[in-house]
């Protein structure tokens, strides 16, 4: 597939970077110095303004397969693909970061196929780990019938010390892997569940949420204090009112708090300083059971992050825009380190899988979550899963076949059309890909 990415930011280099070795990539940006860094990839750089005619062309836009529009500037974005899917490329891809856009916008509209909006990812992903304790990475499958999480297990876990098969596994829930430091692991019913173990958990929602809490000794959640009332602390204020919580909010900006006080009905927004101690303690912020942190720069939202988890709140959330930070935050006391850029550009790449309908990727890429359609042509349809001899590294965690959710047993067979959502090691994706 012939690729032209448009931008070559921290969301444009990861795209990249995932796409260089089975791809050809063309990656067009403006600016010298982030030119510059194409080098350390194997792709062709053009250097040159993304929404100009010429430069497209430069880049092969007219016979690309793809064009991916990544920089910071949602008009640019816009502007970009509807140059390139006028010279000829056959699927365009605007990222952009205002969800208003979405509104006003359908597949197709001003030569833009598919948008995907970072304020819109970045809340979601936030809210669907607001409670797990643990938990590392979140995603949902098959259009949400399936959840994905991956469960960091803690020194105080009630279920430390038991294997599997004792553990009380929900039936619609599967343990796909156990990361273990440097080992990927699939589990068998006799492996115990160790401190500090990372659990990848495919199944239901239900399930999954039901197991997290065996896991953790997080009390149900009541209060969520957010701090910031931008696009993702908006965003996220209203994805917690439609689940019945009364979120508080800090914002710092008179206006801006007046605008989201009368936009946020069931949300009580304080104007003021998220670090602010006399504040946090006068109205009692400080006794929520969940704080994120999504204001400005990454070392406000770490200062924020440990000054709440300091006043003793049970999970702390931050949003960090410089994917190298995310370790050192959780490390230093952090419960979750969220990164918009990482989430977007694995939200992009899915549009390059074929029958891969969703791709996210865990432990630093050294394994994958994928959901794929089961081709008629599959060498797999009808094997049973015992005998099928799926790659080392392999397994299938959950099959969607309609609206049925089916845990798979060593017994159950695939068939075509099915969405099979497979836990693989980054060695073995591109085989059970070939063979599903």
């Amino acid at each position: 597939m012939r690729v032209v990415i448009i931008g070559a930011g921290e969301v444009g280099r990861s795209i990249a970077a995932a796409l260089q070795t089975d791809h050809d990539v063309v990656v067009i940006e403006k600016d010298p110095d982030r030119f510059q860094l194409l080098q350390e990839l194997d792709v062709l750089g053009v250097l040159g303004n993304g929404a100009s005619l010429k430069t497209l062309k430069d880049a092969g836009a007219e016979k690309a397969d793809l064009a991916i529009a990544s920089t910071d500037i949602d008009e640019v974005n816009i502007v970009a693909c509807a140059a390139a899917k006028q010279l000829g490329t056959k699927i365009t891809v605007a990222r952009v970061q205002d969800a208003e856009y979405l509104q006003t916008w359908k597949r197709g509209y001003l030569g833009v196929d598919e948008m995907v909006c970072s304020e819109l990812i970045t809340s979601q992903a936030i809210a669907d780990v607001i409670g797990l304790r643990g938990v590392r990475a979140s995603d949902e499958f098959a259009d949400g019938k399936i959840l994905m999480t991956e469960t960091v297990v803690e020194e105080n876990s009630p279920l430390l010390g038991l294997r599997l098969r004792d553990a009380a596994i929900p039936k619609e829930c599967n343990v796909a892997s156990i990361i273990r430091e440097n080992a990927v692991i699939i589990p068998r019913g006799d492996d115990v569940i160790r401190a500090q173990d990372r659990l990848v958990l495919i199944g239901t929602p239900q399930a999954v949420h039901e197991f997290n809490r065996r896991l953790s000794v997080l009390p149900a959640v009541k209060e969520v204090l957010i701090v910031g009332g931008g696009r993702i602390g908006f965003r996220l204020a209203q994805i917690l009112q439609s689940r019945g919580l009364k979120p508080k909010l800090i914002e710092p900006d008179e206006e801006r708090s007046r605008w989201l006080a009368e936009n946020l009905p069931n949300t009580l927004v304080f104007h003021g300083d998220g670090t602010d101690i006399e504040l946090l303690e006068r109205e009692g912020l400080y006794r929520c059971d969940v704080a994120v942190s999504v204001i400005g720069t990454d070392e406000r939202n770490l200062l924020c992050g440990l000054l709440l988890k300091r006043m003793g709140v049970p999970q702390v959330i931050v949003r960090v825009e410089d994917p190298n930070f995310i370790a050192i935050f959780e490390r230093v006391g952090i419960d979750i380190a969220i990164n918009p850029r990482r989430l977007i550009a694995e939200e992009i790449i899915g549009f390059t899988r074929g029958r891969i309908e969703r791709s996210l990727s865990l432990e630093q890429d050294r394994a994958e979550v994928l959901e794929i359609e089961v081709s008629p042509k599959s060498p797999l349809i009808g094997i049973q899963l015992a005998d099928a001899h799926l790659p080392p590294g392999v397994l299938i965690g959950a099959i969607v076949r309609g609206e049925r959710v089916i845990i798979p047993r060593g017994t159950d067979t695939l068939q075509p059309g099915d969405h099979a959502i497979v836990f693989s090691t980054k060695e073995a994706a591109q085989e059970i890909e070939k063979l599903l």
